[in-house]
């Protein structure tokens, strides 16, 4: 991604082999990057829900985890600590609160991925989806001034803390994908596009992103 506003990957480019019915996009970003903007701007254009956090909302809904907990553990780094509880499934064999969290995130994203054509942000999507005919890739960096500026002015916070959260967030982020899918969190290869907002802005990104999805193959279910 460095030095430049777009990489396409080889796999991304070549291989698909045909056109495929249905329209599943997923977007992993960089705090900062307006990746969230950017991924609902897409949904707003192709007429498609967008799920951020309200894949915490599905996966509370069908699960017997709470959302306040699920937020705790939402693309955090998962923890060295195995937690033993009566009160979920599968913890009395020692599987850790935050993976069994994660799980149900899992889930969550592929049933609503067979529902309807969506927008899906963060949450190892990309790699959960991997083997849909209809998925289209997407990772959004930026530049690191232009990151700073953008949690100052959205959340109103000093240089030295926005420095800080996007350094925090993205250390969970990358850890929570390495995890999960033991792949490095934004390398050009896992995904069809690579775009970097900062170049482009919000809507200049969603152009070429809905350039891309054009020439694809990849189209909204009839």
């Amino acid at each position: 991604m460095r030095g430049g506003a777009v990489e396409i990957s080889a796999a991304g480019e070549y291989n698909r082999k045909k056109e495929a019915e249905g329209m599943i996009i997923t977007i992993d970003r960089q705090h900062g990057s307006a990746g969230r903007e950017i991924a609902r701007e897409l949904a707003a254009r192709y007429s498609i829900r967008c799920y951020d956090k309200e894949i915490v909302d599905e996966a509370s809904e069908s699960s017997a985890i709470s959302r306040e907990l699920f937020n705790s553990f939402d693309e955090k780094r998962v923890s060295p600590f195995l937690m033993q509880s009566t009160q979920f499934p599968g913890m009395s064999h020692g599987l850790g609160l935050n993976i069994y969290v994660a799980s149900a995130q899992f889930d969550a994203i592929r049933v609503l991925a067979d529902k309807s054509d969506c927008v899906f942000v963060g949450r190892c999507a990309d790699y959960i989806l991997r083997a849909r005919d209809d998925l289209v890739s997407v990772f959004i960096s930026g530049d690191y001034e232009n990151k700073i500026r953008c949690i100052m002015n959205r959340q109103g916070v000093s240089e030295e803390i926005a420095k800080k959260k996007i350094k925090e967030v993205d250390k969970d982020r990358s850890s929570y994908y390495r995890y999960f899918t033991d792949q490095v969190w934004g390398a050009a290869e896992h995904f069809d596009l690579c775009v970097n907002s900062s170049r482009l802005g919000v809507e200049g990104t969603v152009s070429v992103i809905s350039e891309y999805i054009g020439r694809s193959g990849v189209t909204k279910r009839g």
